[in-house]
């Protein structure tokens, strides 16, 4: 870019987490920063948009309401727009869907010139002048600030690496992958909402496949724990709470707090259950679903058994030493296992640099990475803090807040004010 000015900062993917931040950024003028995207659309989860999947989160937490009501970014923005506000008050009681803030999240980056398409990031070195350069194919990017949002990689179960392709596949690749399952034996891995609206996707599906095993290494089926003060850990206070935690007690909180952002819609649930009991009992001999739900069994091998596969199955509550008690013989698997955070291969050149907390990149408070660099120089990360900031980053909940704190701390300035909230639960 030569001798033109360096941008404030540079955001990589334009997932909720930095449209959030561009639509906080943009009132102030002052701010000159791009937001690069990968691919040639917004999407959101597009693998996964299955009919009827709902949002789990009150709309009110779109990109900039719980920091700045009055913003023109906002959904009520967006459905104002679109023409359908007044049918949407309506429509919205029974809980809004994924597919429509995915609109929502369209809808928002195409208001924004600094939002560029078809901008594939491989590399973010730092220069001679202390600036970052931001590579792309065309070109290079000077910023004085980076903002990570490239989202959390897929979790793959070891078990299973050596398989993946169009028979193995994680839930992410569902909709693309989703036409050999008519008709095959299909076993569904992993407990939470994701896995449950795969399964009722396929339940539903007019071309079902021919038997259907659903198995989950929790004890049963769990609900999404939706209650008033389990929704306090995703209050902001509680999230700086948490950050001032030691490693232990924080992983300890973790893993008790599971269920308040991976336990499966309550509404989920019952619609399963009924269309369960459908093909059981009311429809003739002829079309009923063979199917299995295997509460407490976790996925302990997978192999090729000739054009099927081989998976053996344990229950390490009944069997401790991990024997196997039942093996499935299925066409495809669906790994439903949610995410790993991971460093971007794109930070490879400053990798050296970045310091680390308990074996992972180093958190700050306003969600800035501990790293060498020059002062004034900052590597922000947005939805790749929860073993520091809580069981809410991953979430939409904290998108607004986390981002304004980001602007605030890269602007130099109190561009927000981010007073932390009042919580009912007491943080010392």
């Amino acid at each position: 870019m030569g001798e033109e000015r360096a941008l404030d900062f540079v955001a990589i993917g334009a997932g909720p987490a930095n449209l959030s931040l561009a639509a906080l950024a943009k009132p102030h003028q002052d701010l000159d920063f791009r937001v690069l995207e990968r691919h040639a659309r917004v999407q959101w989860h597009p693998g996964l948009m299955v009919a009827g999947a709902a949002l789990q989160v009150d709309p009110i937490k779109d990109l900039v309401r719980l920091v700045d009501p009055t913003s023109p970014y906002s959904f009520t923005a967006f459905l104002r727009d679109t023409g359908r506000l007044h049918r949407a008050l309506t429509a919205h009681r029974s809980g809004v869907s994924r597919q429509e803030f995915a609109q929502y999240y369209r809808w928002a980056a195409s208001q924004w010139a600094e939002v560029e398409l078809d901008r594939e990031v491989h590399a973010v070195e730092l220069g001679d002048d202390g600036d970052f350069r931001v590579h792309t194919r065309s070109e290079a990017f000077t910023a004085r600030n980076v903002v990570l949002g490239v989202g959390r990689a897929p979790n793959i179960p070891e078990q299973a690496r050596g398989l993946l392709g169009p028979r193995v596949f994680h839930a992410s690749e569902y909709l693309r992958r989703r036409d050999r399952l008519p008709q095959a034996r299909v076993l569904v891995v992993g407990g939470g909402q994701s896995a449950a609206e795969v399964v009722l996707d396929l339940l539903q599906a007019q071309n079902r496949p021919a038997a259907l095993t659903w198995a989950t290494g929790r004890s049963g089926l769990l609900p999404l724990d939706d209650s008033p003060f389990a929704n306090e850990w995703y209050n902001p206070s509680y999230a700086q709470h948490f950050n001032t935690l030691g490693a232990d007690q924080r992983q300890r909180l973790l893993s008790e707090q599971t269920l308040s952002s991976d336990g499966v819609s309550t509404g989920l649930l019952q619609q399963i259950y009924v269309r369960l009991y459908e093909l059981d009992y009311l429809l003739d001999s002829g079309n009923r679903l063979r199917h299995r739900v295997l509460p407490g069994h976790r996925l302990a091998a997978l192999a090729s058994d000739g054009p099927a596969l081989k998976a053996r199955m344990t229950n390490p509550a009944a069997h401790p030493d991990h024997e196997p008690l039942l093996t499935v013989q299925v066409d495809a698997v669906v790994l439903a296992t949610g995410y790993t955070d991971t460093v971007p291969a794109l930070l490879d050149p400053l990798a050296g640099r970045i310091a680390l907390r308990e074996g992972r990149p180093d958190v700050q408070p306003d969600y800035r990475l501990a790293w060498d660099g020059p002062p004034g120089r900052g590597i922000y990360v947005q939805n790749a803090a929860r073993p520091t900031h809580g069981v809410a980053d991953p979430n939409l909940a904290l998108n607004a807040w986390r981002s304004a704190t980001i602007l605030n701390s890269l602007g130099g300035g109190k561009r927000y004010d981010l007073s932390l909230p009042d919580t009912t639960i007491a943080l010392h």
